[in-house]
């Protein structure tokens, strides 16, 4: 990679497929982070796309839902708990899910890896890109 450009192999990496570009937004942000997992996933829990284990995906999306919206404290445990034993290591620490909207559709990201703020950055940069593609307009 360029060090005047450390963008450049990112740009390289693009398609004017929706699905093709998603998956590359998550995969860049996936090895740039060294995560363990991140699903997009809808308000059924359906997986839209994902870096990482496939099966952990379905169960990460599958949950991102219940996880965004609970509040309740002892909920949320539960539903880790159940997370945790299809995805053996996950604790509150190493788990993010992020609700959003992007083209009238609500998301979820969920990512999984080490502990620390790296996680919120990862999120952002993620989000904004799904944005980003999901509102282009589609090509002819």
């Amino acid at each position: 990679m360029n060090n005047l450009y450390p963008f450049a192999d990112r740009r390289v990496h693009r398609s004017t497929q929706t699905l093709t570009a998603l998956t590359l937004q998550l995969q860049h942000v996936y090895e740039k982070e060294g995560l363990r997992n991140f699903a997009l996933g809808d308000s059924n829990g359906m997986v839209v796309t994902a870096a990482g284990d496939a099966r952990e995906a379905e169960a990460l999306a599958a949950y991102a839902p219940l996880l965004a919206r609970s509040v309740d404290r002892r909920y949320r445990q539960e539903i880790l708990s159940r997370v945790e034993s299809m995805i053996p290591g996950i604790t509150p620490e190493t788990i993010h899910v992020r609700r959003f909207e992007a083209d009238g559709e609500e998301l979820f990201l969920t990512l999984v890896g080490k502990p620390g703020a790296y996680h919120r950055v990862g999120l952002f940069r993620a989000i904004t890109g799904v944005r980003r593609i999901l509102d282009r307009p589609i090509a002819a």
